[in-house]
């Protein structure tokens, strides 16, 4: 008897379940695609999107479904006296709360299957569809992209770039994950504002493209530009998108391979955000530090080439002297020599007695070694001026090396400073890859946990709905519809939202953030339970 009765509380749920999942399911696609539409995208392309939004939506129309059905199916036995009837036959009320338990328990597995594998998935090929069309509209508009710049939600591909113009552009503008706008231009240009916080993108001789998934390479022109400015506002981050598309599977174990990383770490940081903040600040400060070092001791290195360079000046002229002083000095030796066979001359032909001629020649001799004499001294005055050349020459050279001598102290007081700086960077970077490791598991943790925290919700949501439905004491399904939105409207997707912006923004605890709805659901069951079995 009470296997049959059981199977008929089954047949009865069932009986509200696909019609309450058909409607909840069609208003929330519906919603989704009025959003969809009203960011941009064109009804041919949502028609084609409407199975992905179906299946996403999936796993939040379930719970709403179970909980309408189920206080529908208790309100109509408690209304038609079936409990009392049931109660009188001596036979508990855990017998007909068991079935539909385990029947939350199973969608809370499927539920739980959709998010941790189905959905990841999805979302990746709605990617892989969305990346073959940009390759698609790039290949037939003969776009090379060369360059590829995200500024959210735009992707700009850029062919070439002349004398600081960009050639070949396309730019696609995102809703999500699908593809909204394309824009074409021959050329452009982008400039940032002062502020720092927006892009002006100029275009030129472009045109609008409608984006069609299926058909992409037949998409139609939309129309035409001369010339077009667009504003594209900065600042606008995502949060690790590409972890939507990994499985739970892939998450546990990317926050497994960064923990066990962590857990070698001798100091984890309360505030990871706070301190990769701070940190950058703290590496912007020492790479102006770094940055005045670097330009002292290229100073530093231009000093010493232009010392060098002046002793290699001051060298040559030495050298240039020196060759000077032995031909001058060979000047003053040939000049010594003419005297000398002047004199001999002299000496000579005074032994030949020729009257009539001694005068002159004794006027001709003096007046020859005269000029001879003063051309000697001409010579010792050249080599004397080089000799003190040379002398001026090897004291800036003495000079040079030591100053060359005090720079490369100085050079190798800057490289300390420098290898000290380079050291600080080094240990600040490593404290923010540490700090980004750190927020990167606890933004694993926070999505392994909206992974599972939404399967428990189709248990919870029947337990609530159990009693919920006997105290109502109503078959009506407006009622039943009234409850349910009251529910996850006022209570629990408030809850939800509140906790994930806490566990997100604000670093509360995760498990009591993400689960905290759910948490609050079997809180709430229980306390409506031990009122229908105290009765």
């Amino acid at each position: 008897m009470i296997s049959v009765l059981q199977k008929y509380l089954v047949k009865e749920l069932f009986k509200t379940f696909i019609p309450s999942l058909l409607c909840f399911e069609f208003l929330l696609v519906l919603g989704f695609s009025m959003q969809m539409l009203h960011k941009g995208l064109d009804v041919p392309s949502l028609v084609s999107v409407i199975p992905y939004m179906a299946l996403y939506t999936f796993p939040h129309a379930l719970p709403s479904s179970l909980l309408t059905a189920t206080v529908m199916t208790y309100g109509r036995l408690s209304a038609d006296n079936e409990i009392m009837a049931i109660r009188t036959a001596g036979i508990h009320l855990h017998n007909i709360v068991t079935p539909i338990v385990v029947i939350g328990v199973i969608f809370s597995i499927l539920t739980l299957y959709l998010n941790a594998e189905v959905l990841p998935r999805s979302y990746f090929k709605v990617r892989q569809l969305q990346e073959k069309a940009v390759k698609r509209v790039l290949a037939t508009h003969f776009i090379k992209a060369q360059k590829k710049v995200d500024f959210y939600p735009y992707q700009i591909f850029i062919s070439s770039v002349e004398s600081g113009i960009y050639k070949n552009i396309a730019v696609f503008e995102y809703a999500d994950d699908y593809i909204i706008n394309i824009l074409l231009a021959e050329e452009g240009e982008m400039e940032v504002d002062d502020s720092g916080n927006r892009v002006f993108l100029t275009l030129r001789r472009g045109e609008f493209l409608k984006p069609d998934i299926k058909n992409i390479i037949d998409t139609p022109k939309m129309g035409s530009f001369e010339e077009a400015v667009f504003e594209i506002p900065l600042g606008q981050t995502v949060r690790h998108s590409a972890l939507k598309y990994a499985t739970l599977t892939a998450l546990i174990a990317q926050r497994g391979e960064i923990n066990n990383e962590l857990s070698s770490s001798e100091r984890l940081f309360e505030d990871p955000e706070k301190t990769i903040k701070i940190t950058m600040g703290e590496i912007s400060s020492i790479n102006g530090e770094i940055k005045k070092v670097e330009e002292r001791l290229k100073k530093a290195e231009e000093e010493i080439m232009k010392s060098r360079t002046n002793i290699s000046k001051q060298e040559g002229m030495i050298k240039r002297a020196k060759f000077d002083i032995s031909i001058f000095e060979n000047y003053i030796n040939v000049a010594r020599n003419n005297i000398s066979k002047l004199t001999q001359e002299k000496e000579s032909e005074e032994n030949i007695e020729i009257m009539g001629h001694e005068n002159k020649r004794e006027e001709e001799f003096a007046k020859n070694v005269l000029l001879i004499e003063k051309i000697i001294e001409k010579e010792r005055l050249r080599v004397k001026k080089a000799k003190r050349s040379i002398l001026i020459s090897e004291r800036s050279v003495e000079d040079e090396k030591r100053k060359i001598e005090e720079i490369e102290l100085d050079i190798e007081k800057i490289d300390r400073d420098k290898e000290v700086r380079e050291k600080e960077h080094l240990a600040l970077t490593e404290r923010i890859e540490m700090a980004e490791k750190q927020k990167m598991s606890r933004e694993l943790s926070v999505n392994i946990h909206k992974r599972l925290s939404p399967s428990l919700s189709s248990l919870t949501f029947i337990l609530i709905g159990i009693p919920l439905g006997i105290m109502t004491r109503s078959n009506n399904m407006l009622i039943s519809l009234g409850i349910s939105f009251i529910l996850i409207l006022f209570v629990y997707y408030p809850l939800v939202a509140t906790g994930l912006i806490l566990a997100e923004s604000m670093n509360f605890p995760i498990i009591p953030s993400v689960w905290g709805a759910n948490v609050i659901n079997l809180i709430l069951s229980v306390v409506l339970f031990r009122k229908i079995f105290n009765k």
